[in-house]
């Protein structure tokens, strides 16, 4: 849950934008204005290597050779006076881990109203917080929001009372953060702090709601809020909220959230009910392979295999062809009058692809009705190649090797797929005793 890292992100860019401004020498204590904040100027020294210095530094730096990346910043420091070379030795000390070493330094460079004083104060602190000085801590945070007040200091002070595990002060911080900003993280971040630590469960669900059904259902804290519900076992609210949203991104055209809205919606109703699943999916032609399965589970192949044959022409899938093909040939009451389409069919995705199912489909087709065994059994070999252990593959290789005259192998192979799945199947039963009347 800390955010404070990304203060150092922040403040890394901050010294980007600013850092390399040349300064000019002035007398102490006279005040420059920037964007109508004044700060102190300061006494800057001339120091004639400064350009190779700071080739030096981000060479160093960019080969993650921090040690000495630091030294050079330092030096950089003392020889010009420059502030902003302090904060990027301070950063890369913060990164090396070396706080006692930001605690020594920034608290000894440190000087009241310069333009860098808000970054070595967050370094700082940050320090103090990784060096686990509790009270000094709390005391430099709040010194930052007092001094500079924005929300990223209010966010930066919550999240170190929320690394102290002061979810109360915590909360009421980020409470201020979000007057500020009214920034949707700031809110989900409040409400996930009223939900696990300050036993505000219900209000933190009830905000969200408001928050959520006034601004037009923002997807992480609708899926936050649903979350929320699945951990209180609140599930008639579940599907009810992603109906919501489904329909609100579907009419805002927010199609980035719609697809997973509705893979989540789909997933729920699937789990209470595949009838109501299939309704919503018919309702809002939503052509899906998930219907296609709903479809196949229910028994309403026809309505599966036209679906398919659309989601065949619309994207060239072979997948969709293939499962087309099986459907067809299941759903025949007179199977060889459909014969020629399905091996068409079959034929056109494994001339593409190799797929085991669709090999063992075909392969089974030429040898149970005596149309190539031969191919039949090439296939099924090469079926079995990448499922060795497919005991419906077997059994096809079986009924291949029978109908080849092959009457020992397919004894032997037969044999494995009755003592793994016994005689309960109708087609391995029949294939048992024919193959045993073979070996006989």
């Amino acid at each position: 849950m800390s955010s404070y890292k990304n203060y150092l992100i922040t403040s890394a860019l901050f010294f980007s934008l600013t850092g390399c401004s040349n300064s000019e020498v002035s007398i102490p204590n006279n005040k420059v204005h920037i964007n109508n904040t004044a700060f102190v100027k300061q006494n800057i020294k001339y120091f004639n290597a400064e350009d190779e210095y700071i080739m030096y530094a981000l060479e160093y730096e960019s080969q993650k050779k921090y040690e000495t990346s630091r030294e050079i910043y330092f030096k950089l420091f003392k020889n010009t006076n420059k502030y902003e070379y302090l904060v990027n030795y301070l950063n890369l000390s913060f990164l090396l881990k070396d706080y006692k070493n930001v605690e020594k330094y920034a608290s000894l460079y440190m000087i009241e109203n310069i333009k860098q004083e808000e970054i070595i104060l967050k370094l700082y602190t940050l320090s103090l917080l990784k060096l686990n000085k509790k009270e000094e801590t709390i005391k430099y945070a709040k010194k930052l929001v007092s001094k500079f007040y924005h929300e990223t200091n209010h966010i930066f002070l919550a999240s170190i009372y929320l690394d102290l595990r002061e979810y109360e002060k915590s909360e009421e911080e980020f409470e201020k953060a979000y007057k500020i900003d009214k920034s949707i993280n700031t809110l989900q971040t409040i409400t996930n702090i009223q939900y696990y630590y300050t036993n505000k469960k219900e209000k933190s669900k009830k905000r969200m709601i408001e928050f959520i059904e006034k601004n037009s259902y923002p997807f992480n804290l609708s899926l936050q809020l649903l979350s929320f519900y699945e951990k209180d076992k609140e599930k008639g609210k579940i599907i009810p909220l992603l109906e919501k949203m489904y329909f609100e991104y579907k009419y805002n055209n927010k199609n980035r959230y719609l697809f997973k809205t509705e893979d989540l919606l789909t997933r729920y109703l699937i789990n209470e009910n595949s009838e109501k699943a299939i309704i919503f999916l018919e309702k809002n032609n939503i052509e899906s392979s998930v219907l296609v399965t709903l479809y196949k589970n229910t028994n309403q192949l026809n309505k599966a295999s036209l679906l398919l044959d659309k989601l065949y022409k619309k994207t060239n899938n072979l997948e969709y062809l293939g499962q087309q093909a099986i459907i067809d040939f299941k759903m025949a009451k007179n199977k060889e009058m459909v014969l020629d389409t399905v091996i068409s069919k079959f034929d056109k995705v494994l001339n593409k692809i190799s797929n085991p199912i669709y090999e063992n489909y075909l392969a089974y087709i030429l040898i149970d009705y005596d149309l190539d065994i031969k191919r039949g059994l090439s296939l099924i070999k090469k079926a079995l190649m990448l499922e060795p252990n497919n005991l419906a593959f077997i059994d096809t290789l079986a009924w291949g090797e029978y109908k080849n005259n092959d009457c020992k192998n397919a004894y032997i192979n037969m044999k494995k797929v009755v003592d793994s799945a016994g005689l309960e199947d109708k087609e391995i039963k029949l294939h048992w005793e024919k193959i045993k009347e073979c070996v006989k």
